[in-house]
């Protein structure tokens, strides 16, 4: 049977009971699924089915749990490993997904839909859907991921494809883009660090010349990289960096004006949708560096990433340790979501020696390290250390002023 055949197989109703059979198998109690142990029962209890029926079966349970454990994604869906690495989590797509409808748009237009996370949550959201994939085989999927959604099958850089999916699209209706941001041959840079084109708009799929032109006729929601810069939002377009559970996760853009200020950061505390918003400016520039004062504050990463860290600071009357720094400092404690605050105790000796005969003598022996953007590495320098004492603390290595600073801290 052709791979395409097998798909049609899986997400056909024969396929129903193996799978949940197979997703039987694969509970923790009884091991991981794929071993030839577990393919060998569930041939025993479906006699007539094949190796490759076998294997689809016994992949879409494994990725099924993995959807749940990692990325709190529930329910019957039909997955790849790439898709499922790719998968917006899906407090943010319901969030996304009622900002556009009520914005006043009625239909929308997925561009990228791969196996349809964000379209579910759009069509969920009362919009008349329409999704463009590719591949037939992740068309395959998709269709039965998103049954009630209009299927168009192609490029959507091609003219053709372009202007039969988005025909009769009113001007409050929206066009929703997810470039694809990751070399298919899997290659990384010199550094070892993220792929070329993630790092190049133009190398994305489709570019971004594409995605820009999209809005000279159409209203344009974008996904993408969370370290997507501010200063490269075009003109007049609003944008969101999303952090949940203190990661950033994303940046979503927007062709018209969504909310009030240009730009937001959005803080997402679980997937029950505890959400706080920050807007602003992003006016740089208008904070001081000065000394270290009574109390650190940590910027969320959705502040950092959407170039707000001025604005949090000048609501909160904070200064900063250094111009390369996203730490902030003030007299006072703070009381932000988007802002962790640590109380300065007393400023320690940064090489490790004389840092460890200090922790040493206040008989510490679990020590948080907190040091982003010095170059340091906690674990490392955790080890180095070689603490053993009873007592626990945090400290904060940080540049203040051109000069590296280690700093005991109590956690607000």
């Amino acid at each position: 049977m052709t791979e395409l055949g097998i798909l049609r197989w899986l997400t056909g109703p024969l396929a129903v009971p193996v799978i949940e059979r197979a997703q039987d198998l694969s509970s923790p109690a009884l091991g991981a699924p794929g071993t030839l142990a577990t393919a060998a029962v569930l041939r025993r209890a479906f006699p007539d089915l094949s190796s490759d029926q076998c294997a689809a079966a016994l992949t879409q349970a494994s990725l099924r749990t993995l959807a749940s454990a990692r990325y709190g994604i529930e329910g019957a869906r039909f997955l790849t490993r790439d898709g499922l690495e790719q998968a917006t989590r899906p407090v943010i797509a319901r969030r996304r997904a009622q900002i556009i409808a009520a914005s006043g748009a009625a239909r929308l237009v997925d561009l990228t839909a791969g196996l349809g996370f964000d379209s579910s949550a759009f069509v969920s959201a009362g919009l008349d859907v329409t999704v463009v994939e590719r591949s037939p085989q992740t068309a395959c999927l998709l269709a039965a991921n998103v049954p009630t959604a209009r299927l168009v099958l192609g490029d959507a850089t091609d003219a053709s494809i372009l202007a039969e999916a988005t025909h009769g699209l009113g001007p409050g209706d929206v066009i929703f883009i997810d470039p694809a941001r990751r070399d298919p041959s899997g290659r990384r840079t010199s550094d070892g660090s993220r792929a070329q084109p993630e790092r190049d708009p133009e190398r994305w799929s489709p570019p971004w010349s594409f995605v820009v032109s999209l809005a000279r006729h159409h209203q344009v929601c974008v996904k993408t990289t969370p370290s997507f810069p501010p200063g490269n939002v075009p003109p007049g377009w609003h944008g969101e960096w999303t952090s949940m559970a203190g990661n950033s996760t994303e940046a979503c853009l927007w062709s018209w004006p969504v909310f009030d200020a240009p730009r937001r950061a959005v803080r997402i505390v679980n997937a029950e949708s505890d959400v706080a918003e920050f807007e602003c400016t992003g006016t740089p520039g208008g904070t001081n560096v000065e000394v270290v004062g009574a109390w650190l504050h940590e910027p969320d990463p959705s502040i950092v990433k959407a170039g707000l860290i001025d604005d949090i600071a000048a609501v909160f009357g904070a200064w900063h340790l250094d111009r390369g720094s996203p730490w902030l400092s003030s007299d006072h404690p703070v009381t932000s979501p988007f802002l962790r605050s640590f109380a300065v105790k007393e400023a320690l000796p940064s090489d490790p020696k004389s840092l460890r005969r200090a922790l040493r003598e206040r008989g510490v022996g679990t020590l948080t390290i907190k040091g982003r953007l010095t170059g340091i590495d906690p674990e490392a320098l955790r080890k180095r250390l070689a603490l053993d004492g009873p007592n626990t603390a945090t400290i904060v290595i940080a540049v203040s002023q051109g000069r590296r600073i280690t700093l005991l801290v109590t956690p607000h």
